[in-house]
């Protein structure tokens, strides 16, 4: 999953409005954000093979640090406890809110992978783990179906707990969605990358500015009264 994640961020802004949608955008995808550098570094791999799933080409090899059952508990307890350090200008209360929505965002990764992945998600960190995964990769329009459907959820609650501040920030949310939309329905089409490598910078661009563009459009919005 990809754009799907992000109806999670969208969500989480309900139990705790105050939180950074553009944080939450990085905190949904932190996972892939460390495989893609984990991938520069050489400590996990893919292999880039033309028509691997109907969706995309990638042959997810070796992931045990970050898309692992274990891996992604790990991630998210360590996120739950940086934020609970980190986010001291919030109340007691609403530090702790904050600390579980992260740490849960960091989790629901790979939940929301499990039905799109073929098994290649490993349950521990050690080479002959089993692996799990439903593959709805192997069927091209329903992993776009699945990613719209959830993002789409997100962003209802999203809208529900906020309201534009202008005009203009109506005009902005809708094309924000729209990019989301269309990156969803254009992801499987996309050509393949020429290496690894290059997967995963084009993942970290990519990341960096969704995420900028969710804080913008977060900071034209605001929550809307109980």
């Amino acid at each position: 999953m990809f754009i799907g994640h992000y109806g999670v961020s969208l969500a989480a802004k309900r139990p705790c409005p105050r939180l950074s949608l553009g944080l939450l955008f990085l905190a949904v995808q932190l996972l892939d954000v460390l495989f893609a550098l984990f991938v520069l570094l050489g400590i996990e791999g893919l292999r880039i093979v033309h028509g691997f799933t109907a969706y995309n080409p990638y042959d997810l090899y070796r992931m045990p640090y970050t898309h692992s059952l274990l891996g992604g508990l790990l991630w998210s307890v360590a996120t739950t406890l940086v934020a609970l350090a980190g986010l001291r200008r919030l109340r007691s209360r609403d530090r702790r809110i904050a600390a579980a929505v992260l740490g849960a965002a960091v989790f629901s990764h790979f939940l929301l992978d499990v039905p799109m992945h073929t098994p290649d998600l490993p349950l521990g960190l050690s080479a002959d783990s089993p692996r799990i995964g439903l593959g709805l990769w192997n069927h091209r329009w329903a992993a776009v179906a699945t990613e719209l459907l959830v993002l789409a959820a997100g962003g209802a609650v999203y809208l529900r707990a906020t309201r534009a501040r202008s005009r203009r920030a109506v005009l902005g949310t809708a094309a924000f969605a729209t990019l989301l939309v269309l990156t969803a329905i254009a992801t499987p089409l996309m050509p393949d990358p020429a290496s690894d490598r290059a997967f995963a910078i084009r993942a970290l661009v990519v990341y960096a500015v969704l995420a900028a563009l969710a804080e913008w459009l977060d900071r034209s919005r605001e929550p809307r009264p109980a």
